[in-house]
């Protein structure tokens, strides 16, 4: 997957693209498309497929037009072409769900699109006579079921084929308008934090109230990660008594929902961004995807960044980082020590939600859906599916991420399908699910379990549940249980090959009013000296993981290591230095209230 995302377009591309530079082409990113219409944009893939992209979502029925105005170089005939994929023959059901069409000047170019091709390629739509100066350019979503859309070339020279390579390196190496231009370079910093959930946001907010500049990026637009509108997993983990006031912050900004999922107020997406707002020492950049880093001496010294709906390239640099990616994306670019589980991982959710109704609503089979009974699968109760839609326990957790995510689709739409149409659980429902709507289906995935970045302890199940071992840098209270997921059997026939409901396997290790202190030697990398990390990518194994993954308790996380950055800070050190030689500073700042604050580094550096 690294070496895709570094490849580099070969020579023969290279002049492909040097040559059409002087017959007129231009490239047109989806996600920059200045009116989405109901088209999404979709962040999740790029490390796999190379870009954002505009996916539409309508759940089965036509999302409104994308638009956007684009600058015709010169007069001539465009070729149009597409990057896109059949995303349900690539699942191999055998029929097309999501297509579309594109349009230019009001005009239909003539090609459906979004069926065929199983991989992510170029095809074409069609061409067209353009003037010099504006179009206007559309995408017209024809069924509502995902189709999906990375970028548009328009190209004056006839022999003129797009290059295979796509990756956000790949495009900053072409020579041809629309193309990324040179990052931008931001700096000043005292810590960069990479990742806007409960991890991200607790570094960042806790780094700041002691006087540290924080630059906290997220390539959403919205924060929260799995505890947001978008994805709709309630916070979870106790927050029991303490000697360290990690819980404060944390207490903050969680969500107030009352169930998983549940209405996408109750997630509170605004308040979170409120109060990271109001902190001024921290600048937010929402909406900007973290694509790669730079490193020197050994160490990482600038997180490379796309301005997602802009194509602005971007260079944040500071002396600390965080990965709070989840994924463990800036630990595994920086070459951290890290383990993967090959198989047999907790997969991804994509829950979703139902209601009924005054009328009958229609929600027709389609070809490329299972063909399901309420055998095989649970009936989703209070009108909605909850966290054990999940599947990927197999896949791999970046490179067939899209995968994993598609089948949450397909399995949805074929159940809620099975409901309504051949009486799936009917006996359930007073209207025999006629008048059943779905409501909301999450399309970004709430993923449990990928790498684990390795620190100077690897906490793992037996310290916590057989040893009770007691570390002296115990901080972070953990309070779930020992909680993994595994495929549901009895729902297995229903997709064999990809089952897509689980089941939770716990071991009830721990004591909700006492918690386990999880050691701060787990929250920084052991080989990448100015690496810390905050959230289920850090330094634990799989049983560990399965208590330390919920995000109240992530939060916590994010706290212990915002203030222990604002102490590296002051004094001009890493964070191994934290434990060998500063403990007991790191200590009491871990005790201070949440709203304990310091104007500057300087401020707190007296306070010691």
């Amino acid at each position: 997957m690294l070496a895709h995302m570094k490849a580099t377009l070969c020579s023969s591309l290279s002049c492909v693209i040097l040559a059409t530079a002087q017959a007129d082409s231009f490239l047109v990113e989806a996600e920059q498309f200045t009116q989405k219409g109901g088209w999404m944009v979709d962040t999740q893939f790029i490390e796999s497929m190379g870009s954002p992209y505009l996916i539409a979502h309508g759940m089965g029925k036509p999302v409104a037009d994308a638009s956007t105005t684009v600058t015709v170089p010169s007069d001539g005939s465009y070729q149009v072409w597409v990057r896109t994929i059949d995303w349900t023959k690539r699942l191999k059901r055998g029929d097309s769900a999501g297509t579309f069409s594109v349009n230019v000047n009001g005009k239909d170019l003539g090609a459906t699109l979004g069926q065929g091709n199983t991989t992510w390629s170029w095809v074409k739509a069609g061409k067209t006579d353009l003037k010099k100066g504006k179009a206007e350019v559309s995408l017209k979503d024809l069924t509502g079921f995902d189709g999906r859309v990375d970028a548009l070339i328009f190209s004056s020279d006839a022999s003129f084929t797009p290059p295979e390579k796509c990756s956000l390196l790949d495009r900053i190496s072409w020579k041809v308008g629309g193309a990324p231009a040179a990052a931008e370079n931001i700096d000043g910093f005292d810590l960069v934090v990479v990742g806007g959930g409960y991890g991200g946001m607790g570094s960042a907010i806790a780094a700041a109230r002691l006087g540290a500049k924080v630059a906290l990026i997220q390539n959403r637009k919205v924060l929260g990660g799995n505890g947001s509108s978008e994805v709709r997993v309630w916070a979870k983990g106790e927050t029991p008594p303490s000697e360290y006031a990690l819980s404060d912050i944390v207490n903050e900004f969680q969500d107030d929902a009352k169930a998983s999922p549940a209405p996408a107020e109750q997630f509170e997406d605004e308040k979170k961004e409120k109060i990271v707002r109001a902190e001024k020492n921290i600048t937010l950049f929402l909406g900007h995807h973290a694509y790669g880093l730079d490193m020197k001496n050994g160490s990482i010294s600038a997180i490379n960044v796309l301005e997602v709906e802009t194509g602005k390239l971007k260079k944040i640099s500071g002396p600390l980082f965080v990965d709070c990616t989840g994924h463990g994306f800036i630990g595994q670019w920086a070459k951290a020590d890290s383990t993967m589980e090959e198989k047999g991982r907790m997969g991804m959710s994509n829950m979703w939600m139902w209601e009924n109704r005054d009328k009958p609503v229609a929600f027709p089979p389609q070809k490329w859906m299972l063909s399901l009974t309420e055998k095989d699968f649970p009936h989703p109760r209070r009108g909605h599916a909850e966290w054990f839609w999940e599947s990927g326990y197999d896949r791999h957790p970046i490179e067939e991420l899209e995968i994993t995510r598609d089948w949450n689709l397909v399995s949805a739409y074929s159940a809620f399908s099975a409901m309504k149409n051949y009486g799936a659980h009917a006996a359930r429902d007073p209207h025999q699910h006629a008048n059943a709507d779905m409501t909301w289906l999450a399309y970004v995935g709430g993923t449990r379990e990928t790498q684990q970045l390795l620190g100077d302890i690897v906490l793992s199940g037996e310290n916590i549940e057989k040893d009770k071992t007691a570390f002296p840098d115990g901080c972070v209270l953990t309070t779930w249980s020992i909680d993994l997921h595994v495929p549901e059997k009895k729902y297995i026939q229903g997709n064999p090959e990809h089952p897509f409901i689980s089941k939770a396997i716990h071991r009830h290790a721990i004591d909700r009013r006492v918690g386990y202190p999880i050691p701060y030697r787990c929250f920084y990398s052991r080989n990448v000296p100015n690496l810390f990390m905050a959230g289920r990518n850090i330094s634990v194994d799989r049983d560990a993981l399965g208590t330390i993954r919920v995000m109240n308790t992530i939060g916590m996380m994010g706290v212990c290591v915002g203030r222990s950055a604002a102490l590296c800070r002051v004094h001009n050190c890493l964070p191994r230095d934290i434990y060998a030689k500063h403990l007991d500073q790191a200590k009491s700042l871990w005790k201070l209230p949440g709203k304990q604050r310091f104007e500057t580094l300087a401020d707190l550096k007296k306070s010691l």
